[in-house]
């Protein structure tokens, strides 16, 4: 089953599955020495098909299809279009400090439109409250822990 192409390839010391283009030597997870014993499981033509089956050979039977449909449908197992990295997040908290160094709703949801981010400002300040950047001072105002 071996080929010059991609190969599937099972290490029968770990039982964990790599890609490789033609056989491999030795075992990238344990470094056990493969030489004849690696099994070729599948042989593949391309690397985004052995990318494919080599996560699939490594997931619980039970899960491949489920797997196999969202990785070649090519749809996102997650969304992110919502989410903004966390330094962005927190350059847009600083960026809403006031003069007197207060940061208030208004002044988050001024910054999320300037960047046209669609977050609710409450969600904003909630967020920055629970990673520790912002304190509250009173009902409505927070002050930036620098």
């Amino acid at each position: 089953m071996a080929n010059a192409g991609f190969n599937v390839i099972r290490c029968p010391a770990c039982m964990t599955c790599h890609g490789r283009r033609g056989v491999s030597a030795s075992c990238p997870h344990c470094g056990q020495r493969l030489g004849e014993h690696g099994i070729v499981i599948k042989s593949v033509n391309s690397a985004e098909a052995l990318r494919i089956e080599v996560a699939l050979a490594n997931t619980p039977e039970e899960l491949r299809e489920t797997l196999r449909e969202r990785m070649v449908s090519k749809t996102p197992l997650t969304d992110f279009h919502n989410e903004v990295p966390s330094r962005t997040m927190g350059k847009w908290v600083q960026d809403s400090k006031n003069d007197e160094g207060f940061i208030t709703v208004q002044s988050v949801r001024t910054i999320l439109h300037k960047n046209h981010s669609n977050l609710d400002a409450n969600e904003v300040i909630e967020q920055a409250e629970v990673q520790g950047m912002l304190v509250r001072v009173d009902e409505a105002r927070w002050m930036l822990l620098e």
